[in-house]
């Protein structure tokens, strides 16, 4: 039956980090402020799955469950998929450090 109130509101999914809290407090210690920002927008995103569609993303295709957020030409995050409502933070810091990323750049 098609009602006449509206659109039907259907939740998103929601994640939620359940791991690498100490990851992002000791990459934050010695981080800028605008690189704080732009870290914290990228875990929002990640937490109501709009990353994929804002952010370039890279698989771990050795770790399939982990995916790398492109955040800036130097700066990436990596995440670990848990269960189909949590994550967690693997790595965040530069790109050059990032364990298994291959951006195929030509050096």
């Amino acid at each position: 039956m098609i009602s006449d109130s509206g659109p039907i509101d259907i939740p998103r999914a929601r994640f939620r980090m359940d791991s690498g809290i100490e990851v992002l407090d000791n990459w934050a210690e010695g981080a800028r402020q605008s690189r704080k920002n732009t870290v914290y927008r990228a875990l929002f995103a990640v937490t109501d799955g709009s990353v994929f569609r804002t952010y370039r993303i890279v698989d771990d295709f050795q770790r399939p469950n982990e995916f790398f957020v492109i955040l800036k030409e130097d700066l990436v995050l990596k995440v670990r998929v848990h269960h189909f409502d949590s994550f967690g933070i693997v790595y965040i810091g530069h790109s050059a450090d990032a364990p298994h990323l291959n951006l195929g750049f030509a050096g």
